[in-house]
């Protein structure tokens, strides 16, 4: 799976640079061992790989070793397994796995499975950690008296997820040195504010939310020689404006074609104060 998305992400390079042919080449060797991969792991009825275990599946989705129609039920196998314990959605994944399941789960929309991980307290989660003491992340679920670091970054994936998915803050895929950038914060259930700030290279970004049920509220800041493609929740009936202003009457900002599950919007640098409307 890694070879994979190495060989397509040399591709994306070579190309950047004008080395086409090598381009070729290397989507090419990314084809070839992803069929491979796929007829010695993948179970194209059932949506399982491998074992099936929640590493295995969320390995072949973020590593992108998948074909479009395998990638709808691998994903649900996933979900199933982390919904089947009766007392809420539970890990069983280590250090990487972790980090590629959040990031995967809120890709494919499911930012409030990715939160009730987070917010759990019950062994393995961070909140258990937390109630025995933890004052730094552990190398461990479990932790240990003199076998594992107290002291360790490898949970630390959940600290991205918060800034890449809840505050939305986001490089775009066409970036040069951060000067693009894309701000697509998630409003979850149970969670009523966000404040999320990020200091880039270019200066401050900010991230801001908070709702109360039926108006949402979004402040974003972004510095000086940026522009950002801005992508707000979305439901049928929205009223959506900034700083009490029709959109239209906003300077540099252009309403784009929107998405049945988000408002888009294209800004220059400045500061934004969205307010969300619902019936």
């Amino acid at each position: 799976r890694d070879s994979v998305d190495a060989a397509r992400r040399i591709a994306r390079l070579t190309r950047l640079v004008g080395r086409d042919g090598e381009a070729r080449r290397f989507d090419q060797m990314a084809d070839e061992s992803a069929r491979a991969w796929q007829e010695e792991f993948l179970d194209t009825d059932h949506g399982k790989v491998g074992s099936g275990t929640q590493t295995a599946q969320t390995f072949a989705l973020g590593f992108g070793a998948l074909p479009d129609s395998a990638v709808k039920p691998v994903f649900e196998h996933l979900v199933a397994d982390l919904t089947a314990p009766d007392d809420g959605p539970r890990l069983t994944t280590g250090i990487f796995g972790t980090q590629i399941l959040l990031e995967e789960l809120s890709h494919h929309g499911r930012h409030d499975l990715a939160f009730a991980l987070a917010e759990r307290d019950t062994f393995p989660s961070w909140g258990w950690m937390l109630k025995n003491d933890a004052t730094t992340l552990w190398e461990h679920w479990a932790g240990s008296d003199d076998t594992f670091s107290h002291n360790h970054p490898m949970f630390g994936s959940i600290s991205a997820w918060f800034f890449r998915w809840l505050g939305g803050i986001q490089p775009a895929q066409d970036a040069v040195g951060g000067d693009r950038l894309l701000i697509r914060p998630q409003v979850v259930p149970g969670l009523e504010w966000v404040k999320c700030s990020h200091h880039s290279v270019r200066g401050p970004i900010e991230s801001n939310w908070s709702t109360n049920g039926k108006e949402q509220t979004f402040e974003v800041v972004l510095p000086p020689n940026t522009r950002a493609t801005i992508e707000l929740p979305a439901q049928p009936g929205d009223q959506l404006a900034e700083g009490g202003r029709p959109l239209a009457e906003v300077p540099d900002l252009e309403v784009l074609p929107s998405r049945p599950e988000a408002h888009r919007l294209k800004v220059g640098s400045g500061r934004y104060q969205f307010s969300l409307k619902r019936k």
